[in-house]
């Protein structure tokens, strides 16, 4: 099988990286992981504020010239590896994560870091335009999909700056920006099975256009035909799950799984 190329655009423009580090709010005595430092141009100026830094890279090269330029500084740790493999539990107290993620491995990643949500104070990353559009998209939005609802349950996110495409080096086609992510202590919504809430919400989602009594076939038992129109938990299936909020998604989850109790 053929690897797949380790493709990053690097950050270039030292103010926007500034800036970055200024929207992550490091306090003294807070431990930072940093993913993808690549040049090191965002790991720089971490070092400068944080107590203790662990950086994770995948590429070798990279890995060498980093070592090379911070392997000296005592609060500096550098792992080379996988960041969507990582135990982010091994490093023991919680952490707040800074990055530049790679555009083929970012939602892989960040789904990753979520995971792991009880070891991570706050999340600061920069990712494709449109992938934040997603994260931060509201029901009724064109970007609203399951992403948005897996990230919202699970996190308070903000969109913190836009970065323009020509910050970086090679410049990509299209531009980035930088969200922010805080791991909540209990989901915004109370969920009987969350492993029922996501495959329901995943079915919701599958044929975007299509309305919720057809995207919900599995569960076309449990319907109720009231004035012609398919409804559960109260919510009319003759709507997209585009228009649902996570409440919506888990009244109908919670109605799901009250009767698959009886």
């Amino acid at each position: 099988m053929k690897k797949r190329p380790l493709g990053q655009n690097f950050l270039t423009d030292y103010n926007i990286a500034q800036n970055i580090i200024q929207l992550a709010h490091i306090q003294p005595g807070e431990p930072v992981v940093e993913i993808g430092p690549g040049k090191g141009i965002l790991t720089q100026i971490i070092i400068e504020q944080a107590d203790s830094l662990t950086a994770i890279e995948i590429d070798p090269h990279l890995v060498r010239d980093l070592q090379n330029r911070f392997g000296d500084t005592p609060s500096f740790k550098l792992v080379e590896g996988d960041a969507a493999k990582f135990d982010y539990g091994s490093l023991g107290t919680r952490f707040k994560v800074v990055s530049n993620l790679p555009y083929y491995a970012a939602t892989h990643i960040m789904k990753k870091l979520i995971h792991f949500r009880e070891h991570i104070q706050s999340m600061t990353l920069m990712l494709q335009k449109e992938v934040v559009d997603r994260l931060v998209a509201e029901p009724g939005q064109r970007s609203y999909g399951s992403l948005s609802v897996y990230v919202q349950y699970y996190c308070e996110v903000q969109r913190l700056l836009e970065i323009p495409n020509t910050a970086f080096s090679p410049k990509p086609k299209i531009d980035s920006s930088l969200v922010g992510l805080t791991p909540l202590a209990q989901p915004k919504v109370k969920v009987s099975d969350p492993k029922l809430f996501f495959k329901l919400v995943h079915a919701a989602f599958f044929h975007k256009r299509k309305m919720l009594k057809n995207n919900l076939k599995d569960w076309q038992h449990l319907f109720i035909e009231e004035n012609g129109q398919a409804q559960m938990a109260d919510i009319d299936l003759n709507r997209r799950g585009e228009t649902l909020s996570l409440k919506d998604f888990a009244d109908l989850a919670n109605h799901v799984h009250a009767l698959s109790e009886v």
